[in-house]
């Protein structure tokens, strides 16, 4: 089958051939429900093991360190197939698990060791019959998250994930499940630093409002297990830190930029500090602090602070237009960098010969300060 262009259709029928069955699962089942095309495409193999399905689709690439799953190209896109597998806590952290897969695992006791009962919905791909076994379309036309089970506090993560959710989709947490979540504050600590960074980033990539993800952290106790800096700040500021976030969050879809708005209220040592907590994206943390360190620079409004902030601007990640956006979001009073940037560019060959080194940069200074001092009074009036 190594030739053949594989259809959704083709690969349940293959699976189903041999003693099989094949499901859509997760994100991609609760999207659709929700009249949105899914992102991804997820499978469920039930009643297979790996050795036969690579012998039956020999393109799929095997993936996953602590259980199986196959990368295959389905109708151009490709998609994650898993085998149903159960999983039981055994020790601490994610690692702390003694995972099941075999042909006899059934999907319901699969979804069961899913988070919320939004993503633990099956949906047959060659009869399309429903599996729900928690109310996960209850909950998806209610708009509540709820966990399937307690089991959900055995991976810390979960509650990343649930506060990701959330703002994510834009859905109320069930009470219960929120008190749940902040029982994993102890393991949340010692969780491997980059799973943060990867919900972080979904969050920053793809919610309406990001604000949600450390509002809902903070709420049932969290905050500080991942995020010390946010929770360190003083409660206005946290309050204006989020705001600010979710302002700039409605102008660009861009993580980089959203990031960047967290820097006008985190100084460049917590930045730092986050930064050696959890790698960061090295963009994302110089736009920050580039943010912070213009606004800083522009708190007194004159040509010679917004020459050097266009300067500090052209030298790093964060471009004059993106701190537009930002500063344009926030309602901070600041004509566009951008358009005064069009005014600092001068021909080079107009400077006096004689001047060298420190001397011509001090004259292109002066020279872009008179520009800008031209146009500034009217600029800053409009």
């Amino acid at each position: 089958m190594e030739d053949t262009i594989i259809t959704e259709r083709l690969l349940a029928e293959t699976i189903a051939a041999n003693g099989g069955r094949l499901y859509r699962v997760g994100g991609c089942v609760r999207d659709t429900m929700r009249g949105l095309p899914p992102k991804d495409i997820d499978f469920c193999v039930v009643g297979m093991v790996k050795k036969n399905f690579k012998l039956l689709f020999p393109a799929a690439k095997e993936c996953g360190q602590y259980f199986p799953v196959f990368r295959l190209l389905v109708e151009g896109r490709m998609c994650e197939v898993a085998f149903a597998r159960t999983e039981r806590k055994d020790g601490a952290g994610y690692k702390g698990f003694k995972i099941a897969s075999n042909p006899k695992i059934t999907i319901e006791q699969d979804l069961f060791r899913r988070d919320t009962t939004v993503n633990a919905i099956a949906v047959d791909c060659l009869t399309r019959a429903v599996t729900d076994p928690f109310g996960g379309i209850r909950d998806i036309g209610s708009k509540i998250l709820r966990a399937t089970g307690r089991h959900f506090a055995d991976d810390p993560i979960r509650a990343l994930r649930l506060a990701g959710q959330a703002a994510r989709l834009a859905f109320e947490i069930d009470a219960d499940t929120l008190l749940l979540a902040g029982t994993v504050a102890g393991e949340l600590e010692n969780e491997p630093p980059e799973r943060a960074v990867v919900e972080l980033t979904k969050v920053l990539a793809a919610a309406q409002a990001p604000a949600r993800f450390f509002t809902v952290l903070l709420q049932c106790g969290l905050l500080t297990s991942v995020f010390k800096e946010l929770a360190d700040l003083p409660q206005e500021k946290f309050e204006q830190a989020m705001a600010q976030l979710d302002a700039v969050a409605k102008v660009t879809v861009s993580p980089k930029v959203r990031f960047a708005a967290l820097g006008l209220e985190l100084n460049p040592e917590s930045l730092s500090r986050w930064n050696n907590r959890m790698t960061l994206p090295g963009e994302w943390l110089q736009a920050a602090a580039a943010a912070g360190k213009t606004m800083k620079t522009l708190e007194v409004l004159n040509p010679e602070n917004i020459v050097a902030a266009i300067g500090g601007l052209r030298r790093g990640v964060l471009s004059a237009a993106e701190f537009d956006l930002i500063s344009q979001a926030v309602n901070i009073h600041i004509p566009p960098l951008s358009e005064f940037k069009t005014l600092l560019t001068l021909e080079r060959n107009v400077a006096p010969a004689v001047l060298k080194g420190k001397e011509l940069g001090s004259w292109y200074r002066q020279k872009q300060i008179e520009a800008i001092a031209k146009v500034f009074a009217e600029k800053v009036e409009t």
